[in-house]
């Protein structure tokens, strides 16, 4: 209709919409409160801490039979669930670490509210080191397969994360999520290799691939 909304033209016309976007997944991680100084207005209470998580009868393992309580904190939220999908987790890692290579001078000085923006690490990896400590929770370490999800048995009411309380269970492996972990694994080893923020990692996340 010969009419169109006011758009700029210029070498950093992205940069304030990729640190917002970057910045949301601050916004979204479990099991840590979400403080005013980083987030503003939406800042919370601490939910899912996750540090009591079962195992499923779908899951249970020779050395992890069904109840068996395993720790899975961190990560971000997947969704209005609350749940924690490892293959949209190791998707999203990759993504990440993808556009960071792609990247590196915009990101290397790039500056964002969370917690950690104070180290000698560019915080995009900063960020995602958060969901990647998690991912390496997912994994059972008897066969080396990857729980799917960590969830609830019902999805929650649409209520704020620190007024849930139901019980939460990693649930089966799963060939996808196994491999996407895999992969996501050994692409962090490689790039956080030598880190003076992270220096077990690298060798950790080779390991675990």
């Amino acid at each position: 209709g010969g009419h169109s909304e006011p758009f700029t033209i210029n070498s950093h016309a992205l940069d304030k919409i990729a640190s917002s976007v970057l910045h949301a997944y601050y916004i979204q991680r479990s099991g840590m409160p979400i403080e005013k100084k980083y987030a503003g207005k939406w800042n919370r209470a601490e939910g899912h801490p996750d540090t009591v998580v079962y195992v499923h009868r779908s899951a249970a393992s020779r050395t992890r039979p069904e109840h068996t309580v395993i720790s899975s904190p961190g990560g971000w939220y997947n969704a209005g669930d609350y749940n924690k999908y490892v293959v949209s987790a190791a998707f999203t890692v990759g993504q990440l670490l993808s556009v960071y290579e792609l990247n590196k001078p915009f990101f290397q000085k790039e500056k964002i509210a969370i917690p950690e923006n104070g180290n000698s690490t560019p915080d995009i990896l900063d960020e995602v080191m958060y969901e990647l400590k998690w991912l390496l929770t997912m994994q059972d370490p008897g066969d080396g397969g990857v729980y799917h999800k960590l969830t609830n048995a019902l999805f929650n009411k649409f209520i704020m994360p620190a007024e849930c309380d139901s019980p939460r269970y990693v649930v089966q492996k799963s060939v996808t999520a196994t491999l996407d972990f895999a992969a996501v694994m050994a692409k962090a080893a490689l790039i956080y290799k030598g880190s003076k923020d992270y220096p077990e990692f690298s060798s950790e996340a080779a390991e675990a691939a």
